[in-house]
């Protein structure tokens, strides 16, 4: 038996015959209703047993919740307190199997109605859900909205550091109201606070919080708490692939930041075989006859950048791509040979992961121990900073073609490109520029000024002394440690 049998088993012996019945009074079925839309969207068989256990004893007379027994008792309709006990008999082997804390996946959606009823409140409209009994709470659940209503919460640092309003009564935040309490004390009582943040129906587990601090506003006597992420990764819980993509970059941007010799002294330290993680992903049932028609289509050359699959693959030694959708599958779209393509490994990384940058190149050209800077021409705000000389690079083509066709036109030279020196990413008003500096030697022609308003040829060590572009500083930079 499965919940659908269960749930069809309560619907079918009291709910229905409720429902039907010509003579039961409108406020009685607007309380089956309700009943009715909480038992079909529980989703395990033991949670369903939790919400009619409810149920279990008649309620004594002279008690609100008797008038529904008696009520149904008068029509001779079967009432949720004689459905429990054959519930229970009936499903005995499946009772058990409940919702738990772990089968929360961080970076998963849920609605208001799974929280809720885990939390065995099924109350959809709370903000804040207790899981457990006070004061040993085994969690804590937080629906943060944004932009709704006169105290938004927000994001002081994106998934990671969270303003979120206490509980409030007849706006009023008092301390110690339950839910505020259990917040406050969580540090000391150790109980993680789960975070959904509210989009539509949707409520995405965020990750588990911490209570850093509390604040206060005097104008309008509210109050928020200020609730800091713990990395997924250190929590060990079940989460998705994104999710642990995100944190692990997290780390790895913490490390990049931190001391050559603290990182180094962890790496000493550190175990050689990592722990293990579960970490979960959501696949669609792909059409078979999409990838291979596509496949043939390209017919072993990537339909990015139009060169030869870089391997054939082991099972049956055919040009390795992958099938990659324009418009991913997870936004709508469609899984359809037009909205498909066939690329190579690095274009299909570069599709899901690359950042909208422009690629642009600068040559490095030393002569007689001087490196040639040249000074920009045009009308822009720019115009008089110093630059190495070099260009945009254009679709399909490589950096060292496009640096040899820029130095080409702007200095009217022919180029051997050589070393790479480095590169340089930098946000103009206009962008993003990656600035990629090779090395090159001028094989022939002679120097023109085609784009620029002067050039000359100046020592590295004297290289500080002129104003470049903010992109080209970083190269600078490197070009002096290089000496």
């Amino acid at each position: 038996m499965n919940i659908d049998d269960a749930i069809r088993f309560v619907v079918d012996e009291v709910e229905d015959p409720a429902l039907e019945h010509p003579y039961l009074e409108e406020t009685y079925k607007n309380k089956v209703k309700r009943s009715k839309i909480i038992v079909n969207r529980i989703k395990k068989i033991g949670d369903l047993n939790r919400y009619l256990k409810r149920f279990e004893i008649v309620p004594p007379v002279g008690d609100p919740k008797r008038d529904l027994y008696d009520r149904f008792k008068e029509l001779n309709l079967k009432t949720y307190e004689d459905l429990y006990s054959e519930f229970v008999q009936k499903f005995a082997p499946y009772i058990d199997d409940v919702t738990v804390l772990d089968d929360f996946v961080i970076g998963k959606d849920y609605t208001s109605w799974d929280i809720s009823i885990f939390a065995q409140t099924y109350d959809t409209q709370s903000g804040i859900y207790l899981i457990g009994e006070e004061p040993n709470y085994q969690a804590i659940f937080v629906k943060a909205t944004f932009e709704e209503g006169k105290y938004p919460n927000k994001w002081i640092e994106p998934n990671n550091l969270l303003k979120y309003y206490m509980y409030s009564a007849r706006k009023v935040f008092n301390k110690d109201y339950k839910y505020n309490r259990a917040i406050l004390n969580s540090n000391t009582t150790n109980t993680p606070i789960y975070v959904f943040q509210k989009e539509g129906t949707r409520l995405i587990l965020k990750g588990i919080f911490r209570y850093e601090k509390d604040e206060y506003d005097p104008e309008d006597g509210s109050r928020w708490f200020i609730l800091q992420k713990i990395n997924t990764i250190s929590t060990e819980k079940i989460m998705t692939e994104a999710e642990y993509n995100q944190e692990i970059q997290k780390l790895v941007n913490k490390s990049k930041r931190d001391s050559d010799s603290n990182r180094r002294q962890r790496l000493a330290n550190a175990d050689n075989v990592p722990d293990k993680l579960t970490v979960t992903s959501t696949q669609f049932k792909r059409n078979a006859d999409v990838i291979a028609e596509v496949l043939k289509r390209a017919d072993g050359v990537c339909e990015k950048c139009y060169k030869p699959a870089p391997f054939l693959r082991a099972n049956d030694y055919t040009p390795y791509l992958e099938v990659h959708h324009l418009k991913p599958l997870a936004e709508g779209g469609e899984d359809t040979v037009k909205n498909a393509v066939a690329l190579c490994p690095n274009c299909h990384r570069e599709y899901h992961h690359a950042a909208d940058v422009i690629s642009v190149t600068a040559g490095i050209i030393i002569e007689d121990g001087k490196v040639l800077i040249a000074k920009r021409a045009g009308e822009d705000k720019l115009v008089g900073k110093w630059e190495f000389p070099g260009g945009k690079v254009k679709p399909n083509e490589t950096y060292v073609r496009a640096l040899r066709r820029e130095l080409r036109e702007e200095l009217g030279i022919k180029v051997k490109v050589s070393k790479y020196l480095g590169e340089s990413i930098y946000k103009y008003d206009s962008g993003v520029i990656r600035l990629m500096a090779f090395y090159v030697k001028r094989v022939a022609g002679a120097y023109e000024l085609n784009v620029h308003e002067e050039m000359k040829f100046v020592p590295v060590n004297k290289l500080n002394g002129f104003d470049f572009l903010p992109a080209d500083v970083p190269i600078v930079h490197k070009l002096i440690k290089n000496g």
